[in-house]
């Protein structure tokens, strides 16, 4: 979808964008970076969506390999490991995110960390979509202490703040442009051993 020097973009053409299941992948082609900042809505998207400034570039992402069950082949876009305490996850540069994803990073984590619910740093790396499925299946899958999410993006604020709005993690969750102050902020959250909590732990308001 080429938009060009678009200037505004109106709330119903959004929604219309979001809600799209007509295509398995959107590819959205504009000249500057101010298109990319218009079109960061689009991480909301049902299915994943791109913003290029070359349409070469779109064609190509559009016609990736795909497995005969839809899903990409390769291995999961992300790394994990446990840092001390934290669990970090780094997400591969341009990734999206779907269902398929997220419920990767809620195995990985539980792998991780079986007994012991974590604090836990996300580090984005420009990350390109975020499904409505896969925002709930990690809002509701993920058994952390804590959430630390790291972006330097125009849109990475607005995916935290959706995030927390619409799907209510049980966890708080932050967003910073740093790791370093990521980093501070989770200091003062300690994993909790689980297997030691008769039921979960009311959540201070000072960290929400």
């Amino acid at each position: 979808m080429h938009i060009g020097l678009v200037e505004r973009i109106s709330l119903e053409a959004k929604q219309l964008l979001m809600n799209d299941t007509c295509s398995t992948r959107t590819a959205v082609v504009g000249v500057d970076d101010v298109g990319r900042v218009l079109t960061a809505f689009n991480y909301r998207s049902v299915t994943p969506s791109r913003y290029f400034t070359k349409e070469a570039d779109a064609v190509a992402w559009l016609k990736e390999e795909r497995d005969a069950g839809g899903v990409s082949a390769t291995a999961d876009p992300f790394t994990a490991e446990m840092r001390g305490e934290v669990l970090w996850l780094e997400c591969e540069a341009d990734t999206d995110v779907d269902n398929t994803v997220a419920a990767a990073v809620v195995s990985r984590v539980n792998h991780l960390s079986p007994s012991v619910r974590p604090p836990m740093l996300i580090r984005l790396n420009h990350l390109i979509s975020l499904t409505e499925e896969a925002q709930h299946t990690l809002a509701t899958g993920l058994d952390i202490a804590a959430l630390a999410i790291v972006g330097a993006e125009p849109g990475d604020p607005l995916i935290t703040a959706y995030y927390k709005q619409r799907h209510h993690p049980p966890y708080p969750t932050r967003h910073f442009t740093t790791v370093g102050s990521a980093q501070e902020w989770l200091r003062g959250i300690p994993a909790v051993d689980v297997l030691q909590l008769p039921s979960q732990p009311a959540t201070p308001s000072s960290l929400l």
